[in-house]
């Protein structure tokens, strides 16, 4: 019978949490109830509400705001209650390859501010004391006697999210840089770390295309390409936090370099500069196209809109490669929806037919048909309302879990 007792403790302290979340919900969505109608839609006892409710007046999540109506057969009117949303703030940040925005938010999620501005070349540090520079501006310039209560960070790479360490970040050049810890001393909040592509699918699964739908997975398609997987709502991280990294995949036959090191790897052939190397070799092999030099993915799309070959026949080959990526994620996980996310949802309109077609050809047949395979709604905001969701969750007045802490 040893450990018998604080198993019991263990177990009264999550009980504690799951009524303090019930709660809660019943605030954020109830708008302005009563301590009994909470009772009534959380079917709490009466006595377990008050005292939760006392906790949250006195951590200024909650407030009073007069009486109700009273009952039809008399008595006092009820106190009423809401959620103090203005309670506290959280900064959500998305570091890219290229871009990096930082955005901050009440605690229902609504979006305050936020500032964008080019990643910051150079040294890991350098980067970080910049997003610490424009979270505190984002904060100051949205609430200026605000108080921050988290920091969710995003960013395209493995991450170890316990310790809050980038593990390998190739197209940002890091590896074992202790996000968390230094973000944390420059800010003096809590920071926890999270892989970009995973939050974009928290986003899109909450708020986005996903409509809730409990088993999604997203291809996260833009300077590199990785997967997201959600099963029954909840991330799923893998062993070690690395699921879903397709992109390092190798493909047989392929040479191309890739920037983690590796030859031949998947993302070469299936993400935003695979797209302009395919425009540029077939320019270099004699062909004529209306593209100049140092032009970029938007340039290519803008060109197959115009109905230029080269640029057509680029974003043709992209679409089929990303097709067979989302044949082995539809095989492998057997999502209800898959979603293209990333930078290059921006051209899901030419992608999507030649994405569509490969898939529909190499996906198993009862998996195929049992997954719609969409376009990202949030678009560039997917992985910074990931963060601002990451930094919610760990806020302690967010009901939904599904980053796993």
């Amino acid at each position: 019978m040893q450990g018998a007792g604080p198993r019991r403790g263990a177990d009264r302290n999550v009980v504690r949490e799951v009524n303090r979340s019930l709660v809660l919900a019943a605030l954020r969505a109830g708008g302005r109830i009563s301590r009994a109608g909470i009772s009534r839609v959380t079917r709490l006892a009466k006595p377990t509400v008050s005292a939760i409710v006392d906790e949250l007046i006195a951590d200024d999540l909650v407030r009073e705001v007069g009486r109700g109506a009273a009952a039809v057969g008399g008595g006092r009117p009820p106190i009423l209650l809401e959620f103090n949303a203005t309670s506290h703030l959280v900064v959500g940040a998305h570091i890219g390859a290229r871009r990096t925005t930082v955005a901050v938010s009440d605690a229902d999620g609504l979006e305050l501010g936020r500032r964008e501005f080019d990643t910051p070349a150079g040294e890991p540090g350098a980067v970080l004391r910049e997003v610490a520079t424009q979270a505190t501006l984002v904060v100051g310039s949205a609430v200026p006697d605000g108080r921050t209560a988290a920091v969710g960070v995003v960013l395209p790479g493995l991450t170890d999210f316990h310790s809050g360490v980038c593990l390998l970040a190739p197209n940002l050049g890091w590896r074992d840089v202790p996000v968390g810890e230094t973000l944390t001393a420059l800010l003096d909040v809590p920071v926890y770390l999270h892989n970009a592509g995973q939050a974009a699918a928290v986003a899109e699964h909450l708020e986005g295309v996903g409509g809730q739908v409990g088993d999604l997975a997203l291809l996260y398609v833009g300077t590199g390409l990785s997967a997201a997987v959600l099963c029954a709502g909840q991330v799923l991280y893998g062993t070690g936090g690395t699921a879903g990294e397709i992109g390092h995949c190798r493909v047989p036959g392929s040479t191309v370099p890739c920037n983690c090191g590796n030859i031949g790897c998947l993302e070469t052939v299936a993400s935003g500069p695979a797209l302009v190397r395919f425009a540029r070799e077939a320019i270099a092999a004699g062909r004529s196209s209306v593209l100049d030099d140092g032009f970029g993915v938007p340039d290519v799309a803008d060109a197959a809109r115009c109905g230029d070959a080269v640029a057509s026949e680029a974003v043709a080959e992209l679409g089929r490669n990303l097709g067979l990526a989302a044949s082995w994620v539809i095989n492998a996980y057997n999502p209800a929806m898959l979603v293209l996310g990333g930078g290059l949802a921006a051209i899901s309109d030419l992608l999507l037919p030649h994405l569509r077609a490969t898939a529909t050809q190499w996906a198993l047949g009862p998996a195929r048909r049992a997954v719609q395979i969409r376009a990202s709604t949030l678009g560039r905001d997917a992985e910074v309302r990931g963060a601002v969701l990451l930094a919610l969750q760990h806020s302690a007045t967010y009901d939904r879990v599904v980053f796993r802490s």
